[in-house]
């Protein structure tokens, strides 16, 4: 039996509500609304991924028009976790996430995905101190944002030196070389 994938409210409420609701315009509200996520009413506890999709999409292409699909992403992923800082949860996993260092919340990733969906699943292996290779079960449709939320997330940590490079292996799944020069991470 297959579950539907979806994106829980709390994601939105830290992208749309809590980052972007001033750069929304009256029209793209209302576009969003048609697509199924209305921000000026309550939030839903959970929407679907193709509304996710299709609405980070629409978002990424109207606020970044001079940046590729992917790279649009990129930039609504870390204006995302910038929102999840701001929220109870996102400073308590941000918090732990420190004094654990990034190869330790390397391997918590499927945990902290888990409180913004219902589907991530993520595989960590360690190359050496400053390098792992992170597997994910990330559909091809949001490609450059996982990235964002990575590079966001792990700068917010302390991580510096951070490169990312991605290799796809299907339309559902890939792999990211992380690698930072902090010679403290743990």
């Amino acid at each position: 039996m297959s579950q539907e994938r979806v994106i829980f409210g709390n994601t939105v409420d830290s992208l749309y509500l809590k980052t972007l609701d001033k750069d929304l315009s009256y029209d793209l509200r209302n576009e969003l609304r048609e697509m199924g996520m209305d921000l000026d009413g309550p939030l839903q506890a959970a929407y679907p991924h193709a509304v996710w999709v299709r609405c980070l999409d629409t978002v990424a292409r109207a606020l970044h028009p001079d940046r590729t699909l992917e790279e649009a992403r990129r930039l609504l992923a870390r204006r995302m976790i910038e929102g999840y800082a701001q929220t109870v949860m996102g400073a308590a996993v941000l918090t732990l996430a420190r004094v654990l260092g990034p190869m330790r919340s390397l391997g918590r990733m499927t945990h902290n995905f888990r409180s913004g969906n219902n589907f991530t699943e993520t595989r960590v292996t360690v190359v050496n101190p400053t390098t792992a290779d992170l597997w994910f079960n990330e559909p091809s449709a949001t490609e450059g944002f996982v990235e964002g939320v990575l590079e966001e997330g792990l700068h917010r940590i302390g991580v510096r030196g951070l490169t990312i490079s991605r290799t796809r292996h299907d339309e559902d799944s890939c792999t990211y070389r992380l690698e930072w020069y902090d010679p403290s991470a743990r």
